[in-house]
């Protein structure tokens, strides 16, 4: 028998199916309902009375809670037990969307999305670290694909249904329903969800938790996106950017410091002396950051420069957001049978090569190029992600699932956000630079030809850079090794965590 396959009672009885429908239905439900505000907002900003700008932070605050709390949440769900957490942050996330649905103004509204962003952060965190529980390691590339792939069809799935719902009941029907989405995952993970089979308590209490480091990481997190977010309007060389630069850093350094002297950290800083986790996390953080960009520019230029309609821009998008989830889940599961770096660096070159396709387009571009443009950039997204969220969390113990998989999200956002500050900033440099105002509003608002033809010029370089980030997470990805097999026991999948591996239990290497 493979010894990397579980002999134990949660592999017999299928339990990691019971377990994953459970995990399945809180993922699909909240990237659903952050996939879908952007088609939201616009009406809810008509029925208020606000300008976009202020709308905007409907989404800006939903995100940004969500990467300040994911990696203390991580920590305290390895501490309180998974199951106990997960369901928590589902009853925030239901109780968030209900009260955005009955928001009456701006304020309340905002107050409900950082709610449901607090339950949507627990939810990440501890989804991802049950999954990578409940499947054996020889199976682990296999639930990550099937975690991407449940990203993938959320992110198509919400902007049509929120479109739908807005158009027939309104928007606050959108909200109604991902709150009636919430309670059946509340109930169904209740039923589903086993303690002791997804729980790896690393020991200590919630009251011996470094809520200094917390609060330290949260608010380096905050001063950080907050600075990245509002770098353009306010200028890069403004004394306020480079001072919340400053403050970010030196937040940054505090935490990094007390993590490396604290006896029971939040994060245990010495794991990227694991160099598996490290290449593994340096791949994740470059390779979104070279292939999210385009997610942003892509409906500007669509729309402002091509003048399609938002409901074909979602139409033009579908295929590459559609090969990212197919190609997630089939990369994931045979990532266990071949290795991760096959998938990883064949994806992330589709990525570059979709990068430099997009930086190719111009004003009379065809859907014939756009669109496989489009896909080739999805299909790369989708062959590596999954396989790297695999190795990443493979290189780890067990009772630090939580904080490590609330961590490895965390990467991603902060390099989607890293990733849309970026372009932007380059796109309106380049305006600016031709005597245009530095905002990309004024593409749309302007219909001017030297307007778009700044547009394209600075979204070309934007595509080049996001390129060069992809080659640079492409030699991350040759220096990944996979993931370490274990010989996995029942005790290991059923019951109660052990100790720290024995040396006769000791991971070897794989072939």
């Amino acid at each position: 028998m493979d010894p990397t396959v579980a002999t134990g009672p949660a592999n017999r009885d299928n339990y990691k199916w019971k377990a994953f429908s459970a995990m399945a239905i809180g993922l699909f439900v909240g990237v659903m309902d952050f996939a879908g505000i952007g088609v939201v907002v616009p009406t809810v900003a008509d029925e208020f009375g606000l300008a976009l700008s202020t709308a905007s932070w409907i989404i800006i605050a939903a995100a940004l809670t969500i990467s300040v709390v994911l990696l203390p949440v991580g920590g305290l769900s390895d501490i309180a037990g998974r199951k106990r957490s997960y369901m928590v942050g589902m009853v925030l996330f239901a109780a968030g969307a209900l009260g955005a649905a009955l928001a009456p103004s701006l304020i309340p509204l905002l107050i409900a999305r950082v709610v449901e962003a607090v339950g949507a952060a627990i939810v990440m965190a501890n989804g991802t670290a049950i999954v990578a529980i409940v499947f054996p390691p020889g199976e682990r590339g296999k639930g990550m694909g099937l975690i991407t792939m449940c990203v993938g069809l959320a992110s198509i799935t919400g902007p049509l249904v929120a479109g739908g719902m807005i158009d027939a009941f309104g928007w606050r029907s959108f909200f109604y329903l991902v709150a009636a989405l919430a309670v059946v995952g509340v109930a169904w993970a209740a039923w589903a969800l086993d303690e002791d089979r997804i729980s790896t308590r690393r020991g200590g209490s919630l009251l011996r938790y470094d809520w200094p480091g917390a609060i330290l990481s949260a608010a380096a997190l905050t001063v950080l996106i907050v600075v990245l977010k509002e770098g353009n309007r306010l200028g890069w060389a403004s004394v306020w950017t480079v001072g919340g630069g400053a403050l970010a850093a030196a937040l940054l350094i505090s935490f990094i410091v007390r993590e490396l002297r604290v006896r029971s950290p939040m994060f245990d800083l010495h794991a990227f002396a694991n160099m598996r986790f490290s290449w593994a996390v340096s791949t994740r953080f470059l390779g979104f950051l070279g292939g999210s960009g385009w997610f942003f520019l892509m409906p500007f230029y669509l729309q402002d420069i091509l003048g399609y309609t938002a409901s074909k821009v979602g139409l033009i998008i579908f295929p590459g957001a559609l090969g990212f989830a197919v190609l997630g889940a089939f990369s994931g599961r045979y990532s266990d049978r071949f290795g991760v770096k096959p998938f990883t660096v064949s994806g992330l070159v589709l990525a570059i090569i979709g990068g430099l396709m997009l930086a190719s387009l111009n004003e009379s571009s065809k859907l014939y190029l756009i669109m496989p443009a489009l896909l080739t950039s999805g299909i790369g997204m989708g062959l590596w992600v999954a396989p790297n969220l695999s190795a990443a969390m493979a290189a780890v113990e067990r009772s630090s699932y939580g904080v490590v998989a609330a961590f490895v999200n965390l990467v991603r956002n902060t390099a989607s956000v890293t990733a849309v500050a970026l372009v932007t900033a380059i796109v309106v440099g380049v305006m600016a630079s031709r005597g245009f105002e530095a905002d990309l509003s004024v593409i749309g608002e302007s219909g001017s030809a030297e307007v778009g033809s700044a547009f394209l010029t600075g979204a070309r370089y934007a595509y080049l850079a996001l390129a060069g980030f992809g080659v640079v997470a492409l030699f991350a990805a040759l220096k990944t090794r996979d993931p370490v097999r274990r010989a996995t026991t029942a005790t290991e999948t059923s019951g109660p965590p052990a100790g720290p591996p024995t040396r006769e239990a000791a991971p070897v290497e794989n072939d």
